[in-house]
């Protein structure tokens, strides 16, 4: 794999892929400025490195590309690489910044036979793994409400004139809550749900300081269900799952960055104000060295991506919804094309 991006969040992949070298090994890396690609492909053991990433395209043999960069970069970068012969990406989250950007993806993707998978990580642990399989079994029931948190306090100390400080306090760049954490608690809500979104209401503030979005408070409706999702920058941090149906519930207390072993409880009511609660300790893993495996197995052998494009376009389109009710104050429905409805229906049979 050749990587584009060699901030922060690289070096996480990097390391995942480090115990698995027989399974995927970063051979090139590219950046905008060149000492930091050149420290990076020393760090690691690249053969190269490259300051504009379609030149390492051409002049690598790669089997694919992860894209470590900003979510206003995605698209841009994606139609580039594969244009330029790539046919398998491993994209960060989010995708996009619209929904009508992530239909482009999806169309472009499609029409060059490539693979894509967003970088939700979460969503390869095995207490997301154990998670599916109690609502598969049916004992919690029909689903009723999926409740999604992710927060974590931003004091704003930088300098809103200070084009250094970090994409999450940038809007052109895709910063505020929305494109950082919420988008973990949309792709919740959907893959849980039964059915389809089909309206939104969000309310929320805007940063006085950097013009980004630092508080959504969200309802999404499904049929039969709700999701309702909170994230800000103005709280304590907290990354809370639960999932509530006609028959029990299920507590996730950390979903979205999982470093320790974590305690899931179900709970089921016995009687008025009596319940009987289980206890399940999920060990902790490396969920990006699993979404590593993952991609690389997609692109080997033809397995099933664990976060398919489709799901990812629905997520954007979701979130470009529930953006635009906070901003008009009022409900905002969600329009998911024919073919993505299918695909849906599909993955639920």
């Amino acid at each position: 794999m050749g990587v584009v991006g060699c901030g922060r969040i690289s070096h996480s992949h990097a390391k995942a892929a480090a115990p698995i070298p027989e399974k995927v090994r970063f051979v090139s890396c590219c950046d905008i400025r060149e000492d930091g690609a050149r420290a990076w492909a020393e760090r690691y053991g690249c053969d190269s490195y490259y300051t504009d990433y379609t030149e390492m395209i051409r002049g690598e043999q790669l089997d694919a590309v992860l894209l470590a960069t900003w979510p206003n970069q995605h698209r841009e970068q994606i139609e580039r690489c594969l244009d330029a012969g790539v046919r398998s990406i491993l994209c960060e989250k989010a995708l996009a910044l619209t929904g009508t950007h992530a239909l482009e993806i999806e169309k472009m993707v499609q029409a060059h036979r490539a693979f894509l998978m967003e970088g939700l990580m979460y969503r390869h642990h095995p207490a997301i793994a154990f998670m599916d399989e109690v609502l598969a079994s049916g004992q919690l029931g029909p689903v009723d409400s999926i409740r999604a948190d992710f927060s974590a306090f931003d004091a704003e100390s930088d300098e809103p004139d200070d084009d250094n400080r970090n994409w999450r306090q940038r809007k052109e760049c895709g910063g505020g809550v929305p494109y950082d954490f919420a988008c973990y608690c949309v792709n919740a809500c959907n893959h849980v749900a039964d059915g389809l979104p089909k309206r939104v209401y969000c309310h929320g503030d805007i940063s006085d300081r950097y013009g980004t979005i630092n508080r959504m408070h969200g309802l999404i409706e499904y049929d039969g269900a709700v999701g309702v999702i909170e994230s800000s920058k103005k709280a304590d941090h907290s990354e809370r799952l639960e999932i509530v149906g006609a028959h029990g519930r299920l507590v996730v207390p950390i979903s979205w960055t999982i470093r320790n072993d974590i305690d899931i409880v179900v709970q089921r009511s016995t009687g008025w104000a009596r319940y009987d609660r289980s206890s399940h300790v999920i060990a902790n893993t490396n969920t990006k060295q699993r979404q590593l495996e993952n991609f690389a197995a997609v692109i080997r052998c033809g397995a099933h991506p664990v976060v398919p494009l489709w799901e990812s376009v629905i997520g954007a389109i979701t979130m470009e919804a529930l953006v635009d009710s906070l901003e008009r104050r009022e409900s905002v429905a969600v329009r998911i094309p024919s073919d993505l409805r299918a695909l849906h229906q599909e993955s639920k049979q």
